[in-house]
């Protein structure tokens, strides 16, 4: 009974130890090169951004992505990080909120259920260096109305 009481004991200690640790899907470099570009090219922040087209996103990393728009283009930064950005089918749990379906507004919509905390404007060269700063699938581009609810 000793021997089992230590092994529970043990595993006890090892669960409370792992729960202390922060687990953080996000490479720090990917981040932290995506901030750098941010103030070295003074993107320029703008509260909300329509668009009349499909609305689709190429992914950067679990924090950003870009989108194009007929007006220009714009690099989204998550509030959090937001791995569902990587995923190609739809769940429940990634229902998007929008004030507006042609409108993102940071601070209030979602992209995959993810809050939007800050969208820059970029010029299109600068889209495809931030694609180049993400993850290997940095240029893939996701058409969310072909999710299969």
């Amino acid at each position: 009974m000793q021997s089992t009481d230590k092994r529970l004991s043990a595993g006890l200690a090892a669960v409370l130890v792992l729960s202390g640790c922060s687990f953080n899907l996000l490479e720090p470099e990917e981040g932290e090169a995506v901030v750098d570009y941010i103030y070295a090219n003074e993107l320029t922040e703008v509260d909300q951004v329509r668009y009349f087209q499909q609305f689709t996103y190429t992914y950067v990393n679990d924090q950003y992505v870009t989108i194009p728009t007929y007006a220009g283009d714009y690099l989204i930064e998550f509030a959090n990080e937001c791995p569902e950005l990587r995923q190609n089918r739809f769940t429940s749990d990634m229902a998007d909120i929008r004030g507006d379906n042609r409108t993102l507004r940071a601070r209030f919509d979602t992209i995959r259920g993810c809050r939007i905390g800050k969208i820059y404007e970029i010029t299109e060269a600068q889209r495809a260096e931030l694609s180049e700063l993400g993850d290997a699938p940095g240029d893939d581009t996701y058409f969310p109305e072909d999710d299969e609810s």
